[in-house]
């Protein structure tokens, strides 16, 4: 299913194309409406689009402007432009950010039919000739966190795992630095915690455009993101608190941690192992042994109560009230227990359970009520973005592998 988001400032416009893709294109799906450039920006954030309608005329932000600052966020998507405006200046300005189609109002729906159809094919043909990254996200983070704790203690073996990373720079020429971003008091985030630092990371390339961007150590209320780019160490970061406070609507405070000339530099300066040591040390002398007995084995006894009841709506506080704990002072003690936070290992125990399902004949639904989504929908989004597909997508793979 490809996801559409829909730019205009005319109500009237917006609820044609969607009202029409709703009820006659079940191969997409509305992901987002925005009524400018900006609300757009901060949706698209939240959850990039495949397919983006941009009206050209909008207040605050035009639609080849909106364009072009997507453009800086991922090329991964489709921009259709749709317009009461033919000039001949707007269609060349819009070719040059590779817009699909130049769509007339009032909309014809036969050609919108057509340019959804071409811009399934653009993203099939873009995705399948794009070589895949050399590593997973998943590895380039376990990589860059042994490197950062210690755990290679030569050079010859980091430089040997790292050759296999088709990273963007070299071992030796990679300067860069790692940022602590901490979410301000009462700090109100409208989605799923973890699609939070997902927004903070696409603001940071829509400002910055760092070589690489990557986010390490995500609590509660702050995360760490490594950034690798001959001309960021110095760089302000009053921009990125102001552009978080205008698009997401949150306030932030950014302090610099370390910077680095290489990734020798930081193998060998294990600054972010004294953290991490720091971190969890601080923890503990938080508590009394006793304290620190009964958190752990209070932590032990919720993982065995989420693995049964993972289906069920299971919120931090939730899970932290059953167990007699402050939802904060859970976070922090489930933490440093499993090395991960209760979101990541929850969403991680309900995908590895819905790919389980998959191998059967039960509906997406059905399957997505079975680990605790109501919306199937955000199901698969959570899907798609734990393993780079949708749920049709995987089980479609999975019958591949078995022909």
């Amino acid at each position: 299913m490809y996801r559409i988001m829909i730019v205009d400032d005319e109500k009237a416009a917006q609820d044609t194309i969607r009202k029409y893709i709703e009820a006659k294109l079940p191969e997409f799906e509305i992901c987002a409406v925005a009524d400018n450039g900006p609300e757009a920006i901060k949706a698209f954030l939240h959850t990039p689009a495949d397919i983006v309608f941009a009206d050209i005329r909008m207040p605050r932000m035009d639609g080849l402007t909106l364009i072009g600052e997507l453009n800086k966020i991922t090329r991964n998507y489709v921009p259709i432009i749709v317009s009461s405006y033919g000039e001949f200046e707007y269609a060349k300005t819009a070719i040059q950010l590779g817009v699909s189609r130049y769509l007339l109002k009032p909309i014809d729906f036969d050609e919108m039919t057509e340019s959804l159809r071409s811009a399934c094919k653009t993203l099939h043909d873009y995705r399948r000739l794009t070589p895949p990254a050399a590593a997973s996200s998943d590895e380039y983070e376990t990589w860059f966190v042994n490197l950062l704790t210690g755990k290679y203690t030569e050079a010859k073996i980091a430089m040997a795992d790292f050759s296999t990373l088709g990273l963007p720079f070299t071992y030796d020429d990679s300067s860069g630095i790692c940022l602590k971003v901490t979410l301000g008091p009462n700090t109100r985030w409208p989605y799923e915690a973890d699609s939070l630092y997902t927004a903070i990371s696409n603001l940071i390339r829509l400002i910055y455009r760092p070589q690489f961007l990557l986010p390490l150590r995500a609590g509660e209320d702050s995360c760490d993101f490594l950034l690798v780019d001959l001309t960021l160490t110095h760089s302000s970061w009053d921009e990125l608190r102001n552009q978080a406070h205008q698009l997401l609507n949150i306030t932030l405070s950014v302090r610099p941690l370390f910077s680095f000339a290489s990734m020798e530099e930081l193998r060998t300066e294990a600054s972010y192992h004294e953290l991490m040591d720091l971190e969890n040390t601080n923890l503990r002398n938080s508590l009394s042994s006793d304290e620190t007995a009964a958190s752990l084995s209070a932590i032990e006894s919720a993982i065995a109560y989420i693995k049964e009841h993972y289906a069920e709506d299971l919120t931090r506080n939730t899970i932290a009230a059953h167990f007699y704990m402050s939802g904060s002072h859970f976070s922090r003690c489930f933490k440093m227990v499993t090395n991960t936070s209760y979101s990541d290992y929850l969403i991680d125990l309900r995908m590895t359970k819905a790919m389980e399902l998959l191998k059967t004949d039960l509906s997406i639904s059905e399957i997505a009520r079975r680990v605790g989504y109501t919306n199937t929908n955000r199901f698969t989004i959570n899907f798609r973005h734990y393993t780079s597909c949708t749920p049709t997508e995987y089980r479609a793979h999975l019958l591949r592998k078995r022909g």
